[in-house]
């Protein structure tokens, strides 16, 4: 079994616009915990630029006393950054080094293959005395040698195994081989880790980068050598540049299709990517496996399909582990009968006993939602298909029934009138706060308190009856307009 370690709290901050704070890194650090990942890597913090050495201590405890997983420290091969780890009550470590000839000089103003070898013995020496029991070697850019087109005649195996020698024998317990510009093809992946195996009888780790989206390949491909005990992730794939393997994208692909055991609960990735979203306001892109849309169906032959049986079209791993809610289709101009007819199923018990459902009503709402969609150019929301519906066959759905059918309805303006005597900078303050509401406004008139939100939080909670239990006692009237 191949273990993970899951970089989010390190990798993740390289990737721009991200930061995270000591409440939002301790959040996600006990997340990744409870699902079971067994080592999270976190950075060092340099006092002297503002870092504070508690923020990372905090989700270093949480990690390790609470959970009894491995909290991990990469900093570079560098004395003061070996001697700085101390304070920090991590496990592991990592230290990191860039070998081949093009980084060494950019980097370090052209230091000798030497040079490398005895920085890496010198601070790896240091590193063990501190009692880390974890220790990796990280030889970044490594995937480099393998590369006709970017190596260079200094970037010979014969120096790689020299390398490898010296960093095992200064204490390293793994070494890490990371596809720093993610330049390593599918193709050469595993002759390439086979040719490391080769130079070394140590354990390794991948981390392989997305420049060209070949990091999720080449970590399915690497898991397959023998000597690979360690690949590196990340959730929503977050890191520099383009940044790294998608956590949930591994996991999923090794549970799901190649059944091979992650030591993850499969079941709470959705949750730990929610987590994130909610910790840092970073929404999970339409690409994405766990992006809302992917419960969703367009095309009329999908939605005839899904309304007999999803897994017609949706793997059934992901309808039994990432389904928050229902399957949803999208009214627009390939909508199937079939999903108008499930409509007014859904809705059977609020019809009239004597009400008939006729095959050319099913058409007939069928093809005017079909027929707006045309002409608006865009999709018919579930207010609008109710609103169909009523016209139509005259009769009255609940809204929140045909959203459990209809996709569509995200954001909507929330209308209060309150109370009189209640101070309305309190609900404002409160609810403002509230990660799923973009703008709150007083105003004066008819209603006391404009609201503009998502219709649901992050944990699928209705927004009014959110609004509604916490407020009950001061809301005099609540007023609805979903955004198209």
């Amino acid at each position: 079994m191949v273990t993970i370690l899951d970089t989010t709290l390190r990798e993740g901050e390289l990737q721009p616009g991200v930061y995270f704070s000591r409440e939002s890194r301790t959040q996600i650090a006990e997340a990744l915990a409870k699902v079971g990942t067994p080592r999270i890597e976190l950075p060092l913090v340099y006092p002297q630029r503002g870092g504070k050495i508690e923020d990372i201590k905090a989700a270093v405890s949480a990690i390790q006393k609470n959970y009894g997983k491995t909290a991990i420290l990469q900093f570079r091969a560098y004395k003061p950054d070996v001697e700085l780890s101390q304070g920090y009550d991590a496990k592991g470590c990592a230290l990191y080094m860039a070998a081949t000839s093009l980084h060494r000089m950019g980097k370090f103003h052209g230091l000798k293959q030497q040079g490398v070898v005895d920085t890496f013995v010198e601070t790896l020496e240091l590193a063990k005395s501190y009692g880390f029991t974890y220790r990796r070697a990280v030889l970044e850019d490594v995937s480099r040698f393998d590369s006709p087109e970017e190596r260079t005649t200094e970037d010979g195996y014969d120096f790689l195994r020299r390398l490898l020698e010296a960093v095992k024998d200064a204490g390293a317990t793994i070494v890490s081989i990371p596809d720093t510009s993610g330049i390593l093809p599918p193709s050469r992946c595993v002759s390439f880790i086979q040719t490391i195996a080769k130079l070394t009888n140590q354990p390794l780790a991948c981390h392989f980068h997305n420049d060209y989206g070949n990091a999720l390949a080449n970590a399915l491909q690497a898991v397959t050598v023998p000597q690979v005990e360690e690949i590196h992730v990340s959730i929503l794939g977050l890191g520099a540049r383009n940044g790294i393997t998608d956590h949930y994208e591994f996991v999923a692909n090794l549970e799901d299709l190649l059944h091979i055991p992650s030591g993850e609960r499969r079941e709470k990735l959705r949750w730990l990517y929610e987590v994130l979203s909610e910790a840092t306001g970073i929404s999970i892109p339409w690409t994405h496996p766990l992006a809302p849309q992917c419960f969703v169906e367009k095309a009329g032959t999908h939605q005839s399909q899904v309304v007999k049986d999803a897994s017609g079209y949706i793997p059934r791993k992901k309808l039994e582990y990432d389904l928050s809610e229902e399957v949803r289709f999208e009214a627009g101009q390939l909508m199937s009968k079939r999903v108008v007819d499930r409509l007014f199923q859904i809705a059977t018990l609020d019809l009239p006993h004597d009400f008939t459902l006729a095959p050319t009503l099913i058409h007939e709402v069928t093809e005017t939602i079909a027929a707006r969609s045309t002409l608006k150019q865009r999709e018919v929301s579930p207010w609008e298909v109710k609103e169909i519906i009523q016209l139509k066959a005259g009769v009255n759905i609940p809204i929140e029934k045909v959203q459990r059918v209809i996709r569509g309805g995200d954001y909507a303006y929330i209308m209060l009138k309150l109370l009189p005597q209640f101070p309305v900078g309190k609900l404002i303050r409160e609810v403002g706060s509230w990660k799923e509401v973009e703008r709150i406004d007083e105003i004066y008139g008819d209603v006391d308190v404009i609201i503009f939100t998502r219709l649901k939080d992050a944990n699928g909670i209705d927004v009014v009856d959110k609004l509604r239990n916490r407020f009950k006692h001061v809301i005099l009237k609540t007023t609805t307009l979903p955004v198209e």
